[in-house]
């Protein structure tokens, strides 16, 4: 049985059911109000990275997406706006509005630059106000194992080829199905790559040995989610968009990170 740890003052990971996957980088789009708790982090009015709502004021991302690349330095919170209920990226008058950003927490392991530890919180000015399009993710809980599932959904507005003459940064919100792949069988194929990217046992490895589908840039930050029953009426959200080598090459899957390794710091972040 799924445990959970749930954040929000109401009922988490409700969606609307689709049953057709295609191909972010070999993704189809995203039905409208699918993926309620992922939201657009913006800067200078531009997408740049995914979220998760966790809470009324609280977003999951990815460390790496508040690195200024200058110094390492930390992008200040006015700097960013969070989008709920995005979906079409180039449409300016649909239910889609933005928040401000009150104060950024990075995990205290993470380096700007480097895989591990890659994940933080962002708190909001204002309450989030529920609605069809907006609600809160379900969490797994620390003890919760990801061993029983075998595929998973990733959605984003990244890139749909990691080369841009041949895709470009996707407008419509993407989703894509990928297979969790055991750490062991990852570590593998990335060395028989020659890539010596140090992966964590708090990763998580979804993608496909032939490549094809997978996240890529723009995409970060975003959730890796898996249903908690096998009709699909309830989602958790088991990883963050993290890192990688390119998008979609063979023997190169997406690295995660896995949230089940960090609730106790998501609490005590959010409680303080």
């Amino acid at each position: 049985m799924t445990t959970l740890f749930v954040v929000a003052d109401t009922s988490c990971g409700k969606r609307k059911i689709t049953s057709r996957y295609g191909k972010i980088v070999g993704g189809e789009n995203a039905i409208k109000g699918e993926f309620p708790w992922l939201v657009s982090l913006t800067r200078r009015g531009g997408h740049v990275c995914g979220g998760t709502v966790i809470s009324e004021k609280f977003i999951l991302t990815a460390g790496h997406c508040l690195c200024t690349g200058l110094n390492q330095g930390i992008f200040k919170p006015a700097a960013l706006k969070v989008t709920m209920s995005q979906y079409d990226l180039t449409i300016k008058n649909s239910e889609a509005y933005q928040m401000n950003v009150k104060a950024i927490t990075i995990h205290p392991g993470y380096v700007c630059s480097q895989p591990k530890d890659d994940i933080a919180i962002l708190e909001l000015e204002k309450v989030i106000h529920w609605s069809d399009s907006v609600g809160p993710a379900c969490l797994p809980s620390e003890e919760e194992s990801q061993a029983a599932r075998n595929f998973v959904t990733v959605a984003g507005w990244g890139w749909t080829h990691e080369d841009s003459s041949k895709g470009q940064r996707a407008t419509i919100l993407q989703k894509a199905k990928l297979s969790l792949i055991n750490m062991r069988d990852c570590r593998e194929w990335y060395a028989s790559q020659g890539k010596d990217i140090k992966i964590q046992d708090s990763h998580i490895c979804a993608g496909y040995k032939q490549g094809e589908i997978d996240a890529c840039w723009g995409d970060s930050g975003g959730p890796l989610m898996s249903n908690i029953d096998k009709n699909g009426n309830q989602t958790i959200v088991i990883g963050v968009v993290s890192t990688g080598i390119g998008c979609a090459r063979p023997y190169l899957p997406g690295l995660y990170t896995r949230i089940s390794d960090y609730i106790s710091w998501i609490q005590k972040t959010i409680q303080k």
